[in-house]
């Protein structure tokens, strides 16, 4: 399965199992990051999804409930993610590393993609409210450079070794840019926060909870700086 279409097949699937074509929320697209981020391959998050869905439709009460979201299948896609390791014990790696090497299809794109995030980093660099030598525009600049160079002589691209990394300079990026949020914007992020995580406080472990808050903060810093997020599944 090609990495870029992991949050589609999620979808997708999920949206089959449900019966109603309704596109999952941005929060959702959320959970998804953060089933990839743990390495849950694909075939195991639609088979937990798969569990999910069975049990659901099996009750009598289900009338009564509407399921509109997929913090529904997160205990079961935890839970076929766990029986998965097991059986995997002992085993080779090997087969699963050389599956995620993508070829020459989509450098180009990739590199455009980069190189745009380099320009903007840039211009948030140069306006008056940062200092032009910050640490973190720096580091993350200096480190977007070299994974643009490593693309371009480089013969295959690791495409989630590739994403790890972005991930990485996108977190310097934050940490570099949320002091310059103003309080009161907080405030007004956190609060949105609150009403659009609701559902999700309620039924999610509280690490999931937190990790999905923090990527909502991300994009709201993201939008309000103009600034795109570094990961490939964005091109």
């Amino acid at each position: 399965m090609n990495y870029y279409n992991y949050f589609t097949e999620v979808e997708e699937h999920f949206v089959r199992r449900r019966g109603k074509h309704l596109l999952v929320s941005p929060m959702d697209w959320n959970l998804i990051a953060v089933w990839r981020d743990a390495g849950i391959p694909l075939q195991v998050t639609i088979r937990g999804i798969d569990i999910a869905m069975d049990s659901f439709f099996a009750r009598r009460d289900r009338s009564n409930y509407k399921l509109n979201t997929l913090c529904y299948c997160h205990d079961s896609v935890m839970e076929e993610y766990a029986r998965y390791q097991e059986s995997r014990v002992g085993e080779s790696p090997g087969e699963e590393t050389a599956q995620s090497e993508s070829g020459e299809s989509g450098r180009s794109e990739i590199l455009n993609f980069i190189s745009q995030r380099i320009n903007e980093i840039k211009t948030l660099s140069a306006k008056q409210y940062f200092c032009e030598n910050a640490g973190g525009f720096h580091r993350a600049l200096t480190r977007l450079e070299e994974i643009k160079q490593n693309l371009e002589t480089g013969s295959r691209i690791d495409s989630e070794a590739l994403d790890r990394d972005l991930g990485i300079v996108d977190e310097i990026l934050m940490e570099e840019l949320r002091p310059a949020i103003s309080a009161q914007q907080t405030a007004e992020w956190e609060k949105e926060a609150k009403s659009e995580l609701k559902v999700y406080k309620k039924k999610l472990p509280k690490e999931t909870y937190e990790r999905i808050h923090r990527n909502f903060t991300h994009s709201r810093i993201r939008q309000h700086f103009q600034i795109g997020e570094l990961s490939i599944f964005h091109l």
